[in-house]
């Protein structure tokens, strides 16, 4: 153990590969082992067709948000200028399975949107409902869950479930519509 001059404290415990904390993440389907990526953009009101913030940035980093992705944004006849506002991936690439969430308000409740089954996926908010592209693209039942702030309703968070009904997961980003100005 170690500690910093912020008094912050830490330990670093060796983990092996039959650690029995792990089995649980063995004894998946393979459905939930698919390898994924994700990420959460911002649709904000500017314009009369669909722009991108630095799309030549953003299609260099870890995000990979490729002008395919944008022409199946702009197909939806979405307007307005998108933000990436966070994503995230899990297992290697190729990817298996691709989601694109774009927001275009701040939510008033908790949303889930399932997770993809070996495909892309968008899913758009309009109004206050959330729809999906393709309609019939299969999906698991493990899920992304946005989640607005209770103390700052400018906030919301995304969480990507690890698997069906755990506690595990982790964090994609924040919608922050304070700075969406």
């Amino acid at each position: 153990m170690s500690t910093d001059s912020s008094g912050c404290q830490f330990t670093i415990t060796e983990v092996r590969k039959d650690d029995p904390w792990l089995k649980e993440f063995d004894d998946l389907p393979e459905e939930e082992k698919q390898s994924s990526f994700h990420v959460e953009l911002q649709l904000l009101p500017c314009s009369d067709k669909l722009e991108i913030e630095a799309m030549d940035l953003i299609s260099s980093c870890h995000f990979k948000l490729t002008t395919a992705d944008f022409n199946s944004l702009e197909a939806l006849g979405l307007q307005g200028k998108l933000r990436v506002n966070g994503g995230g991936s899990s297992g290697e690439e190729p990817f298996t399975s691709r989601t694109l969430i774009v927001a275009q308000h701040p939510i008033k409740e908790p949303v889930d949107l399932p997770q993809p089954n070996n495909c892309e996926v968008i899913y758009y908010q309009v109004g206050d409902e959330w729809r999906k592209f393709p309609a019939e693209a299969p999906v698991l039942k493990k899920r992304f869950r946005l989640t607005p702030d209770p103390a700052n309703k400018a906030l919301y968070y995304m969480w990507e479930e690890a698997y069906f009904g755990s506690d595990i997961g982790g964090g994609g980003g924040a919608f922050n519509w304070e700075r969406a100005v």
